[in-house]
């Protein structure tokens, strides 16, 4: 799209064309005949005057073309009045500009253009006159002279069009203010007749028109004024230009009127052009000004005022009593005898004198009289403010407003000070201050911030609150809009363009919430409230209103919505698998969900408004009375109730109460969350009876246990004892007899063992053993010194074992097992053993390792069962019970144990103990 040319003045230029009043005029034969000119001189078909305003180009006459008007868009001339020569176009579809214009394309198919601008007095080109034709052609340098001579006439025409208008518009005002005029405007002939008068005159002596034109003026001039009436009028025949006088003349009704009189007489006709005012009102206004002078003065004493008037030296002749109270003084203590530099603080007199020196370009000495009269002389009234001293030495602010005093020829006789206490405004205008300081501090505090723009200056205007809240420095005007708009989130700026062009047509109040991207991509929520305003006609001219950051409040929103949908789901769930009931702080339930009824076997609208005790009153009262004395005090209880059902039946609750509270602390509900643990209850009776019986079998199990392993015992040694009775005696026995002896003690001593065993297994868990704190580095040591041989193996124990708080004598057990079992087992020359340890934060972690045989996986859990061994008992004597003790040890204290082992890669038994 081509860029549309717009002079540099064109606002001016537009305003120049207005005043011609020559748009949408009819046609001008004036007119006419010069663009007839022009399209003969040129051998044009088309000739235009042509005069562009905003939108269009209007042809005030034409030669060759019926339109009256185009776009100004698409004119040509509006290229012609961007220059001040001839703008010519040989051939519009060769030209760039013009090649795809519809005025080319279209009718009346412009192919050769020529325009001279029509530039007035004042430098303004308003239109052109302009020559075309449907063919392409060149202007010779006489036709585009010619062109330019033939505008100048146009331009010509225009001024003495707009010179007729104003004049025929004087003397149109001249007439309207003739005939609308107060003053009475006559004109006289030589016959001292009135032959012209004006409206006033009626409205002032009563009389029609008709009645006065034709008529002796003299003939209403009151008796005593005629003689005063004549020698003025003789004046004029003496040769003065004009007299001014004063006679009474007769109205209507018989009263008269004192008018004051202006009259020049018309040298060539002799007729009298006079001008009255009715000074009657005047006249009794004098009187009354001279009766009220007394009270002014005594007004000017009573004012609160200080009223201070000196000579042209500064000497003070009045001092009114405002004055005295203000200042201290008394009036015959400063009249005649000083200026008022008296009450003036030096250094600001000193101030203000350099001040006006370089105002107006010369030295002012800080006294009275100069700068007095250079500050009059430079000011007709100006106020400002000084601190004044009183009597008593102490000062306050004064607003002082000075004024030269003139008498009826223009010259300065004095001076008058008028003066006013300022204190009150002084404290007025820093509580305002403090009051804006105050006012951002706030905005600040409550991130509220205020704006106003001004629809026809579009000038946007923004609070310290504003700034503060998008993050702005502070911004020229012009470009706070467009840096407003480049904070707002792009999917909420179409919303508020929208609202905002609804609201300045229609008015109205807005409430808009909208997002703000901020440079670090921070994401502020903003709420805005505005509204129109409207001048005195009630049109829109503005929008203001107020915005506040409340991120802080959306994202609590938010985070309370997702709060509140966890807490709806948690109720949901609640209600799923809980019993919950709601009753006021008068025990009445409020709400039970369907669990409760269930459970309770009532109805909900059996239960809702009805006092709590309907399923509990049956509860001994201590217990109710501790429940109860808990939850008033706003505490949380926890416990068991067993409840009775409506059918009389009972059922168990674990139940939780909580009183909820006001904002004053207030109790106003308790809410209780129960689970059905009747089954429950049940079964720790059932429990609690078999416990008993348990209990009574381990008794039974304990003396059963001694009482077979003192009978297995003893018939066990009396074999043993035999045996070696035998050896004994018969020491040169064969050796196979021996041999069977001695397999004899070895099953006798694994029986006796595998006895022990059998009772240490099955006490594990039901003897209660104390617990006491040891180093397991001593009992390792105790172990090793007690179970492996000195020669043949090698033992190793981390330095870095712990002391813990246990049955000593069970972790011993497990210890030496294992060592036990390492040593039994090991096919190695050089038995080796290595015992380590690692600390967890809940446990204790202990490996014993070995390089013997290894254990196959196969049997990695089942050497912990009891009776379970590898070898067999033949070849390597063995219970098969200690790592069965060793496991059930572990287990019973909540610890685990395992094997990490390979065939002939030795074994390591890896087990853990609870801290």
């Amino acid at each position: 799209m081509k860029e549309i040319p717009t002079p540099s003045n064109e606002l001016e230029r537009l305003k120049a064309l207005e005043s011609y009043s020559i748009m949408d005029s009819l046609s001008e034969k004036e007119f006419d005949s010069i663009t007839q000119l022009a399209s003969y001189i040129c051998n044009t078909p088309i000739s235009l005057v042509s005069l562009l305003d905003e939108n269009r180009q209007w042809f005030k006459s034409t030669v060759g073309l019926d339109a009256k008007e185009t776009p100004k868009a698409i004119s040509f001339c509006q290229y012609t009045i961007m220059g001040d020569e001839v703008y010519e176009v040989n051939d519009a579809l060769e030209n760039e500009l013009f090649a795809t214009n519809p005025l080319v394309t279209g009718n009346p198919d412009i192919r050769f253009y020529a325009g001279a601008p029509l530039k007035d007095s004042e430098g303004y080109n308003l239109g052109t006159l302009c020559v075309i034709d449907t063919i392409p052609r060149v202007l010779t340098d006489i036709q585009k002279n010619s062109l330019k001579l033939l505008a100048n006439q146009v331009i010509n025409l225009l001024q003495l069009r707009r010179k007729n208008i104003q004049l025929v518009d004087t003397q149109r005002e001249f007439e309207n203010f003739v005939e609308l005029s107060k003053d009475l405007v006559c004109i006289a002939n030589v016959d001292g007749n009135f032959y012209k008068v004006n409206p006033a005159f009626t409205t002032v002596l009563g009389y029609s028109k008709e009645e006065l034109e034709g008529k002796p003026f003299v003939d209403l001039v009151h008796p005593d004024d005629l003689e005063k009436t004549y020698k003025e009028v003789e004046k004029l025949a003496t040769g003065e230009k004009s007299i001014s006088f004063e006679n009474r003349y007769l109205c209507k009704d018989g009263k008269f009127v004192l008018l004051s009189w202006n009259t020049s007489p018309d040298p060539e006709t002799g007729n009298l052009y006079c001008i009255a005012r009715n000074m009657t009102f005047e006249k009794e206004q004098q009187e009354i000004l001279i009766n009220t002078t007394t009270d002014l003065k005594a007004i000017l004493n009573a004012a609160e005022f200080s009223i201070i008037a000196t000579d042209t030296n500064g000497i003070v002749k009045h001092f009114n009593k405002g004055a005295e109270t203000l200042l201290g003084y008394k009036a015959e203590e400063i009249i005649g005898k000083t200026t008022p530099s008296t009450f003036h603080v030096l250094e600001e007199v000193i101030k203000y004198s350099e001040e006006l020196s370089l105002e107006i370009g010369e030295k002012v000495e800080p006294t009275f009289a100069n700068f007095i009269i250079k500050h009059c002389e430079t000011r007709s009234s100006t106020s400002m403010e000084w601190t004044y001293n009183r009597k008593d030495g102490t000062v306050f602010p004064m607003l002082l407003s000075v004024t030269a005093v003139k008498n009826v020829s223009g010259e300065i006789t004095g001076y008058l000070g008028i003066g006013k206490d300022i204190t009150k405004e002084k404290e007025a205008e820093l509580n305002l201050i403090n009051s804006y300081k105050l006012l951002d501090e706030s905005q600040r505090i409550a991130k509220i911030g205020s704006w106003k723009f001004d629809l026809k200056s579009n000038d946007l205007i923004w609070s310290k609150g504003h700034y503060t809240i998008f993050e702005f420095g502070e911004i020229e005007a012009d470009k706070l809009n467009e840096a407003y708009r480049s904070r707002i989130h792009p999917d909420d700026l179409i919303y508020l363009d929208q609202l905002s062009d609804n609201i300045m047509e229609t008015g109205g109040n807005f409430e808009i919430k909208y997002r703000i991207i901020l440079p670090d991509y921070r994401i502020k929520y903003i709420l805005e409230i505005g509204q129109s305003y409207k001048n005195e006609l009630g049109e829109i001219v503005g929008i203001q209103g107020s915005v506040q950051d409340i991120t802080e409040k959306t994202l609590a929103e938010q985070k309370i919505k997702e709060k509140s949908k966890e807490v709806n789901d948690i109720r949901a769930a609640l209600d799923e698998s809980a019993i919950v009931s709601v009753i006021d702080p008068n025990g009445v339930f409020t709400y039970v969900n369907d669990n409760f009824c269930t459970i309770s076997k009532y109805d909900e609208e059996e239960l809702i408004g009805v006092n709590q005790q309907i399923i509990s009153n049956y509860l001994p009262k201590e217990f109710s009375n501790s429940v109860l004395e808990t939850i008033v005090n706003g505490g949380i209880w926890k416990g068991e109730i067993r409840n009775r059902a409506k059918d009389g039946s009972f059922y168990w609750e674990k139940t939780t109460i909580v009183p909820f509270l006001d904002t004053k602390g207030k109790i106003y509900q308790y809410i209780a969350i129960s689970a059905d643990i009747s089954e429950q209850k049940l079964a720790q009776e059932n429990l609690n009876l078999a416990l008993i019986d348990l209990e009574k079998n381990n008794k039974e199990l304990d003396q059963f246990a001694y009482v077979v392993s003192h009978d297995l015992k003893a018939p066990l040694r009396a074999i043993n004892n035999l045996a070696e009775w035998i050896v004994e005696d018969m020491p040169e026995m064969p050796e196979d007899v021996k041999n069977n002896l001695e397999l004899l003690r070895g099953r006798i001593l694994r029986m006796e063992n595998l006895i022990n065993g059998v009772l240490d297994y099955s006490r594990i868990g039901r003897t209660h053993i104390e617990k006491e704190l040891f180093d397991i580095k001593t009992m390792l040591d105790q172990v090793v010194e007690t179970m492996v041989p000195n020669q043949d193996f090698e033992v190793l124990i981390d330095d870095n074992m712990p002391q813990i708080f246990d049955a000593k004598i069970l972790i011993y057990q497990v210890f030496s097992n294992i060592i036990s079992n390492a040593v039994k087992y090991n096919d190695k020359k050089i038995g080796k053993i290595e015992c380590t340890y690692k600390e967890f934060p809940d446990y204790y972690q202990f490996s014993i390792s070995d390089n013997g045989p290894g254990i196959p996986n196969e049997y990695h859990d089942r050497v912990f069962g009891v009776f379970q061994t590898i070898e067999a008992r033949d070849k390597l004597e063995s219970t098969g019970i200690g790592l069965s003790i060793v496991k059930k040890i572990i287990e019973e204290k909540g610890g685990v144990i395992y094997i990490d082992s390979e065939i002939d890669n030795g074994a390591s038994f890896i087990f853990t103990i609870p801290k």
